[in-house]
């Protein structure tokens, strides 16, 4: 396959050269899936833009989304650095906080997906505070060639693998792997025509049927009936002549909604496990131990996606942001800090502090830019005094012994009694109950 020299061309042509067309969402079958399938695989004239359509369907389903989603967040929650032995290069690590950012890495992490990504990286054009990242629509890319093209169905396009494309565009994924959504498909497509098929049972049998008859000698009494069953609302109903008979067998119809259940719950059972490698991170588990198992297989896989990025990292946009003109030091790398090494700022401060107290001193200047808080040293200072005269104070003198009150004596049930009698007595000599009724 050709491919134009453009050296000395502007680099901002290959988005200008494409001609972008709308996602065919009509339906799609099995059938679809094979014939893009076998456009894709095409020695001569690979083409995935049947592949790309179909791809942009299926990840409509709300459980391949949130698997999707489940690997994606796995990597952009994880802290991502830029530096050597600990210290951070500061510019590179605002550039990593940005949005922008986390759409580069989004995009690299899809490449597993879809089985490939071309992805814009202008460095040095920051517009509101962002880098500038966009994604070649990847019906325009052959990357079995390393072209872009105008148009899907095109021979000849743009090299982006050569000079001065390949500081601005990033390739991720390799050129010939057509990504886990392939497998995905068939999966989705068998799903959704099983949650049809279900709808339709339901709206056969899940509410009830009512029956009008009428006298077939009576021609007059057929509209009549039409009309008010069709005035009572929306339900099913029938109008038979009377004499009539139409049955429902219900003998299969409670095992035939639990089959449409089940199937479509294999389904995302399948999914699951291809997309997350598991089941029990986006199902309910049976057993603690089984579920630790379902974890540590998700880690394994969120392990091997962080991999993947830093190798795309510190071999691409690493030398892309040196080209772009970023101040980057010799053996300064992209890392992962890992998960066990991540610690909120609370539980830090209570380690700083203990380390303060027992270790050896920390300075003031380690806290102000550790925690990003300002320190008062005028207002240090003056506690300090105030706890240095606290100390030197002597100590207060114990108070001299004199007269104690008396302490009252706890009077038992009996004796209590023995008061209330008598006062009650004291009471009716004064004639104090004698007008109680």
């Amino acid at each position: 396959m050709a491919k134009q020299n453009r050296k000395n061309a502007n680099v901002q042509i290959v988005d200008n050269s494409i001609q972008i067309r709308t996602v065919d969402r009509s339906r799609k079958t099995l059938d679809t899936w094979k014939t893009a399938l076998l456009s894709a695989e095409s020695i001569l004239n690979p083409n995935r833009q049947q592949l790309y359509n179909l791809y942009e369907d299926i990840i409509l389903d709300e459980h391949l989304t949130s698997v999707m989603d489940q690997r994606r967040m796995n990597l952009t929650n994880t802290t991502l650095t830029f530096g050597q032995d600990g210290k951070e290069n500061k510019a590179i690590t605002r550039l990593i906080d940005t949005e922008a950012f986390e759409q580069l890495l989004e995009h690299i992490v899809d490449s597993r997906f879809f089985g490939f990504s071309l992805i814009q990286n202008d460095f040095a054009t920051i517009i509101n505070e962002q880098p500038q990242i966009k994604l070649v629509p990847r019906a325009h890319v052959k990357p079995t060639f390393g072209i872009v093209v105008a148009n899907p169905g095109d021979t000849e396009g743009i090299d982006y693998t050569q000079p001065p494309y390949d500081i601005l565009y990033t390739p991720a994924g390799r050129g010939g792997d057509l990504g886990l959504l392939l497998r995905a498909a068939p999966l989705v497509l068998l799903k959704r025509g099983d949650v049809s098929d279900w709808a339709t049972f339901n709206e056969v049998f899940g509410q009830p049927l009512r029956i009008a008859y009428y006298n077939p000698m009576d021609p007059t009494q057929k509209p009549l009936l039409e009309k008010g069953m069709a005035e009572m609302g929306t339900m099913a109903y029938m109008i038979l002549p009377d004499g009539a008979k139409v049955e429902f067998p219900t003998t299969y119809q409670t095992a035939a909604a639990d089959t449409y259940e089940r199937f479509a719950e294999r389904m995302d059972k399948a999914i699951s496990k291809l997309i997350v490698g598991q089941t029990m991170t986006t199902e309910d588990g049976s057993s603690l131990s089984q579920s630790e198992v379902h974890e540590r297989t998700a880690g394994k896989i969120a392990q091997s996606d962080r991999r993947f990025a830093l190798r795309i990292l510190n071999s691409r946009i690493k030398p892309a942001l040196i080209a772009q003109g970023y101040s980057i030091a010799e053996g300064e790398l992209f890392s992962f800090v890992d998960e066990e090494e991540q610690l909120s700022k609370k539980d830090r401060l209570s380690m700083d502090i203990q380390i303060h107290k027992n270790v050896a001193p920390i300075k003031l200047d380690y806290f102000a830019e550790e925690y990003n808080v300002p320190i008062d040293e005028e207002a240090l200072k003056v506690r300090q005094e105030q706890a240095e005269r606290q100390a030197n104070q002597p100590p207060a003198q114990p108070a001299k012994p004199g007269k104690q009150p008396p302490k009252k004596v706890k009077q038992s049930a009996a004796d209590e009694f023995a008061r209330f009698v008598e006062y009650a007595q004291v009471l009716r000599e004064q004639g104090f109950f004698d007008e109680a009724p």
